[in-house]
């Protein structure tokens, strides 16, 4: 029998919901404000990183693992297959915990010499370099957009109208009221004014930086970097866009209503990177900027929970918290389970108290895998 379901919000955790849903036997509603992978979305830049590595973190490991195969189904030209370079400063840190968790998940990765890789490359900070084939970049905008779109070819209806919980139902703002087996919030940082007095989520404004270059600094060509101790990432051109360099450090608390204006000590500090890292592209000029937000829980685990007041019918999915975008498909198998009461929710990604870790994004997520 069909079960009817509610997902509102349209970013890569609301559509993959949506599309693996309508796919089974659900009556799937999805309602977005805007448009999937609007521009102040999460989900809506142009790329986000996909990798395996986790640190010692094995769930999210095998999790990311599962997501590169879905991924592929989905529709290969969504993923660019260019690998991941992680640039270790030590023989201990995040770089070797992933290569031991990787090895045990008989996820393929290897120690190599990371300075054939690039066309220009200084390492003298670089102990070591972990290469993870498996890995590269998701066409991130398209790639919400066709999560979208493949639901509703299963039979999802797509309502665009802004959304606001009403009991266990959803008010939209053109006066109809939805209900539903299942209402599952996927809000990205909204959820955090909806439901405020149950979460906890810090709304960060993270700033992407694009830099002119030449065709041999072209991905797949350049691979993915990642420098988890300086808090930084990368990722060559892609169509033209120029080479994206990101700083994952935490920024500024940020209202994703209002202007998206790159700050000013950002792009000096990504510049900083660049000429470092790169010493070709030192002076290479700025030619695209991206504003977007990381939605940050305590410990940077997802939130994916019931409603403590709905008896399991109205749910919570959200707090990407920069490394999330790449699981969507992933975590839709794992939430479409718990909906129907097929199995438990994992108390990890659960409401209430967390307590702060390392962060599990590293400079290789973005904000919803990348910003």
């Amino acid at each position: 029998m069909d079960r009817s379901l509610i997902v509102v919000g349209a970013g890569v955790f609301g559509a993959s919901l949506a599309r693996q849903c309508a796919r089974g036997d659900w009556q799937v509603t999805l309602v977005e404000r805007v448009a999937p992978g609007h521009v102040r979305a999460a989900s809506g830049d142009e790329t986000r990183i996909i990798r395996c590595g986790h640190g010692a973190d094995e769930w999210h490991t095998a999790s990311a693992r599962r997501a590169w195969q879905l991924w592929h189904e989905i529709h290969p030209d969504l993923v660019i297959e260019c690998g991941v370079m992680w640039l270790a400063r030590s023989d201990d840190g995040w770089e070797a915990a992933s290569e031991e968790t990787m090895r045990a998940l008989d996820v393929p990765c290897s120690r190599v010499n990371p300075t054939p890789y690039f066309p220009s490359f200084d390492g003298a900070d670089v102990e070591w370099a972990l290469w993870e084939p498996d890995a590269g970049v998701l066409r991130a905008r398209v790639a919400t957009r066709t999560l979208a779109e493949q639901a509703q070819a299963a039979g999802a209806t797509l309502i665009q109208a802004e959304a606001r919980p009403d009991g266990a139902a959803v008010a939209l703002d053109d006066g109809r009221r939805l209900e539903a087996d299942r209402v599952v919030w996927a809000c990205g940082a909204w959820l955090a004014p909806l439901f405020g007095e149950l979460i906890s989520l810090r709304i960060t404004q993270q700033d992407v930086f694009y830099f002119g270059a030449g065709p041999v600094w072209e991905t797949p060509f350049v691979p993915v970097w990642v420098d988890y101790d300086a808090a930084a990432y990368g990722v060559g051109d892609i169509d033209g866009r120029g080479v994206k360099v990101c700083s994952d450090v935490e920024g500024p608390p940020f209202d994703v209503d209002g202007d998206r204006v790159p700050l000013p000590a950002n792009e000096r500090r990504v510049r900083e990177i660049l000429g470092a890292r790169f010493p070709a592209l030192a002076s290479a000029p700025l030619v695209g900027t991206r504003v977007c937000q990381y939605e940050l829980t305590a410990d940077t685990r997802f939130l994916i929970a019931p409603h403590p007041d709905h008896d399991g019918r109205v749910w919570l999915f959200g707090g990407g918290s920069g490394h999330g975008f790449k699981h969507g498909p992933a975590l839709a198998e794992n939430l479409e389970r718990w909906l129907t009461g097929d199995d438990a929710p994992d108390p990890r990604f659960g409401l209430g108290p967390r307590a702060p870790s390392r962060p599990l994004r590293t400079a290789g997520s973005e904000p919803g895998d990348g910003p």
